[in-house]
């Protein structure tokens, strides 16, 4: 198997024992925050593509000019998904898991762990094995068997969006590997 990357972003995936966003944390932490043009080098995004989704309302404005943990679990993924789902139906599912974007404080989940819960999923995924619907739904709930949120719905709220997400990223790398392949042809 080739080289594989974190869902959403240009680095590579060396992360496998560890949560995804841990390989972020050191950025965050020695910066400070990342600038724009810092999360644009992560995710291989446009500045402008960025700043619009915050301007949309789909990112949490950053502080100071620097995007934190929230900011850039939100960015990563959103770019995660967004090979297969259109941007408002990104945003009405994160507003599913998460309620309003400026409103932590109706969060079923932090950001961060959202993002690490998808990349654990999608790592577990294997299209060799043949993938049904059944199969994302065990690997969603194995993931997050030991996840009690702040309401009694959260559980049910979380893993929904997850299979949702999990789909739509495993949709994403089929359409690429198309895409390649349509590339060699021509």
């Amino acid at each position: 198997m080739g080289l594989t990357y974190l869902p959403g972003t240009s680095l590579p995936d060396t992360s496998a024992d560890r949560s995804a966003f841990s390989q972020m944390e050191p950025l965050l932490a020695a910066t400070g925050g990342l600038s724009l043009s810092q999360v644009a080098a992560v995710t291989g995004l446009e500045g402008s593509t960025i700043q619009n989704w915050v301007k949309r309302g789909w990112v949490p404005k950053p502080v100071g000019k620097k995007y934190g943990e929230t900011q850039l679990a939100r960015i990563l993924i959103i770019s995660a998904l967004r090979d297969c789902m259109q941007l408002e139906q990104i945003a009405k599912l994160l507003a599913y898991v998460n309620g309003q974007v400026e409103d932590r404080s109706d969060d079923i989940i932090g950001e961060s762990q959202l993002y690490n819960y998808l990349c654990a999923i999608v790592r577990r995924m294997r299209p060799e094995e043949g993938l049904s619907l059944a199969k994302v739904r065990q690997l969603v709930g194995e993931e997050t068997a030991g996840y009690s949120g702040p309401t009694p719905d959260a559980a049910g709220r979380l893993e929904k969006a997850l299979t949702v997400m999990a789909l739509a990223c495993h949709a994403g790398r089929i359409k690429n590997l198309a895409e390649e392949l349509l590339h060699e042809l021509t």
